[in-house]
């Protein structure tokens, strides 16, 4: 029996003529189809500027250390973060040196509760990350709102929710700076990789320095030209500003490989995503009835919900067990997901001890959720027989 796996990569004609096309032009460190993709991807994101990187967890990392360069911020700098995200969101703090500070979620949406943010907030708290998680926005409104009253900066975590949407403005335009991953499982793919988008040029220019390990020059001509036009200010210092570093940076960055990916996606996320619009909205159909057992992904009419994923929490006093509902599906070739555990995750409880029952609804779905796929690699057959498999378990209890 084929497995209904949880993600998927496209690729078709367009990406391998574009990936093709960037092997006979012999240059595979970054160049037009990554500027492309960079400028592409910001303008579909409501940004100015894109900077290509090479994951979602280093996007946020360079956003944090980009915004701690021009704030001042130090080791005793807070950072608002959900209490349910992937561990990225977190580490990406931790790695910039400074404190991730967790609030719980709201049970319904799964995203970080915005009546618990404020009183998350403290002298040293200087930004905020909302999590757009599986493919679902943030409330954007508030967050900004308490932002702008507390001096907090924001910076969005998309990576799971490339191109969503509130009341028509699209998801990455409510922050200074927003992150995004790219990697193979995510709505669109470039292999591995990830992006970075703002609308403020000083910060689009650290940025740049800082993933290519802090250098100088960050024009186009150097980065994303064809090499054949020399840069009218490399020798106007004495160093080579190509080779001029005057931060510590890192080495993010991608190749042309993954610019010309991503570039294809691009052109084909409508496509992408209406399959996968539909194939939630059928799973969906299927499964309402068994809506007082599980609760299912809705969303506000006024914001777009992507289904990077399909999650499932159950109910309270269901008599369902988690752990025996994904086994059956796992037996019959239904991939199942864990829902983002974090707080009860080794190292956390390493670093942090043992904070889980602090935050009730990211405790409860821990242990009662789980997700599946929707993605745009499954048929309407393949959506049905997810759906008979659930009826299977369901329709007993």
């Amino acid at each position: 029996m084929k497995k209904n796996g949880v993600g998927y990569a496209s690729v078709t004609d367009l990406e391998k003529r574009y990936v093709l096309d960037a092997l006979d032009s012999q240059r595979l460190s970054q160049g037009k189809y990554v500027a492309q993709f960079e400028k592409r991807f910001a303008e579909m994101h409501g940004q100015s500027y894109g900077v290509m990187c090479n994951s979602g967890t280093g996007a946020l990392h360079l956003a944090l250390e980009a915004l701690k360069e021009v704030e001042g911020w130090d080791s005793e700098t807070e950072v608002l973060v959900p209490a349910i995200t992937f561990i990225a969101t977190p580490n990406a703090v931790l790695h910039a040196g400074m404190k991730p500070v967790f609030v719980d979620v709201d049970m319904t949406t799964y995203n970080m509760d915005v009546e618990k943010i404020e009183q998350c907030i403290g002298e040293h708290t200087k930004c905020i990350i909302p999590v757009h998680c599986f493919g679902l926005p943030c409330d954007m409104d508030r967050i900004v709102s308490i932002a702008k009253k507390h001096d907090l900066r924001i910076i969005e975590d998309c990576a799971e929710s490339h191109f969503a949407s509130i009341k028509g403005k699209t998801v990455g335009s409510f922050s200074d700076i927003m992150a995004c991953s790219t990697y193979v499982a995510h709505t669109i793919t470039t292999g591995v990789g990830g992006i970075m988008c703002t609308s403020d040029p000083r910060l689009a220019e650290i940025l740049r320095s800082l993933v290519a390990h802090g250098r100088a020059c960050t024009c186009e001509r150097c980065i994303a030209s064809d090499g054949e036009q020399v840069c009218p200010k490399r020798m106007q210092t004495d160093i080579d500003r190509r080779f001029m570093f005057v931060r510590l940076g890192y080495s993010y960055r991608v190749g042309e490989l993954e610019g010309a990916l991503g570039l294809a996606q691009l052109e084909r996320s409508d496509e992408i995503m209406e399959a996968r619009k539909r194939n939630a909205e059928h799973l969906i159909r299927g499964l309402e009835p068994f809506e007082h057992l599980v609760q299912l992904p809705r969303h506000a009419p006024d914001m777009e919900h992507t289904y990077m994923m399909f999650p499932v929490l159950i109910k309270e006093k269901s008599g369902l067990e988690r752990d025996d509902f994904v086994r059956f599906l796992e037996s019959r070739n239904i991939e199942t997901r864990p829902m983002l555990p974090l707080l009860n995750q080794p190292i956390y409880k390493e670093l942090f001890g043992d904070k889980e029952k602090d935050y009730p609804v990211a405790w409860y779905i821990n242990a009662n959720g789980f997700y599946v796929g929707c993605h745009h690699g499954l048929t309407h057959e393949d959506i049905d027989r997810q759906i008979e498999v659930f009826a299977d378990y369901l329709g007993k209890r």
